[in-house]
């Protein structure tokens, strides 16, 4: 392919996943978080500009792929994700994974410890304090929500804001879409995102980068020490300054940055 944007279907069970790739080079992969794939956002053409072809496809139910029907519980999700690298080509090869992303990414690689080459991870959920919690994006308004996923709202607004030049029909759509992928987003954490990672995090073998916001507001920067801690082979651990939850869409150029530097 050419070093453009380009989004395509790919056949997954008895729907599809939404395929996003840009640039051209070695290839690194973009799990997303609670956000999804909402178009061109900034953070995959900021990474693709570091040499490197950017695959990120859309986990199911998530922005570009068809709704999550039949996945019940945290055992399904890993197994999709798992055949969701092999149909984007990314088994192997070094991904970055934020969120709700990375959560399912350490899953996999507590499995499956062949499945990456190397992660870069943006504030993972998995982990639980009761004396510093993780808090609940869903108790909340949506605007609410925004506020907490992004220190900026204005970063995230390829998700939240409506293009005032799309058809009604689209808009529907894209209504639609961000409704599927904030349902699917609470499947995986909702009421309380712990399953016992932490007991499995001896079996992750591959070397990791941990990235997270300063101003995170849903998983404390303080949570940046406990993956520290509890992960074998830590490359790097970057605080991002003022960058909300999902830092690479607050502080695009600066994550990209960190994941060059990190699988250079």
């Amino acid at each position: 392919m050419s070093g453009g944007f380009a989004q395509r279907k790919v056949g997954f069970r008895d729907g599809h996943i939404g395929m996003i790739e840009v640039g051209e080079g070695p290839v690194v992969g973009y799990l997303h978080g609670m956000l999804g794939n909402p178009g061109e956002h900034r953070f995959l053409t900021e990474l693709a500009a570091t040499g490197r072809r950017v695959v990120a496809p859309s986990l199911p139910g998530f922005t570009g792929s068809s709704e999550s029907t039949g996945l019940r519980n945290l055992h399904d999700w890993v197994v999709a994700t798992s055949e969701v690298l092999d149909l984007a080509g990314l088994a192997g090869q070094p991904v970055v994974a934020s969120s709700v992303g990375a959560m399912l990414a350490l899953e996999v690689a507590a499995v499956r410890p062949e499945a990456f080459g190397a992660l870069v991870l943006i504030a993972p959920f998995g982990l639980w304090d009761d004396d510093d919690p993780v808090n609940d994006p869903f108790a909340t308004t949506l605007s609410a929500q925004r506020r907490l996923l992004t220190a900026d709202p204005a970063s995230s607004s390829s998700f939240f804001d409506d293009p005032a030049d799309l058809a009604a029909d689209d808009l529907v759509e894209h209504g639609v879409e961000r409704y599927l992928t904030r349902t699917a987003a609470a499947q995986l954490i909702w009421p309380i995102p712990e399953f016992g990672l932490g007991e499995r995090l001896h079996r992750v073998q591959g070397p990791v980068t941990l990235v997270h916001g300063s101003a995170d507001a849903i998983v404390p920067p303080s949570y940046l020490d406990r993956w520290v801690s509890r992960l074998q082979q830590v490359r790097g651990a970057h605080l991002v300054d003022s960058a909300g939850h999902q830092a690479e869409f607050d502080a695009p150029g600066e994550v990209a940055r960190i994941v060059a530097d990190a699988l250079a």
